[in-house]
């Protein structure tokens, strides 16, 4: 969502119950997926490609519904590099 210079921008994310058995709770859809992406980016745009194959991947299998799945685009340069040093796996 992108709001003209000056007036107010409402971002309105839904929640939805993620986990297996009993570690089940409910969390905000964005945060969840943005903070799974997070340790391997080095630039939003990877961190948005990251966000965009996790949501994919669990859209696939079943385990997020369509009614869930956020659209997400980052406002301004994607190549600008994120603040710490990415995880390696």
């Amino acid at each position: 969502m992108q709001a003209l210079p000056g007036a107010e921008l409402t971002c309105r994310a839904g929640n939805y119950v993620f986990g297996w058995g009993r570690g089940m709770q409910e969390r905000g859809v964005v945060s969840y997926y943005a903070a799974r992406a997070m340790p391997e980016a080095h630039t939003f745009e990877a961190w948005l490609a990251g966000i965009a194959g996790l949501i994919e991947a669990d859209a696939r299998s079943g385990r997020l519904p369509r009614t869930h799945r956020p659209a997400l685009h980052v406002l301004g340069d994607t190549a600008t590099p994120l603040i710490g040093v990415p995880v390696a796996r």
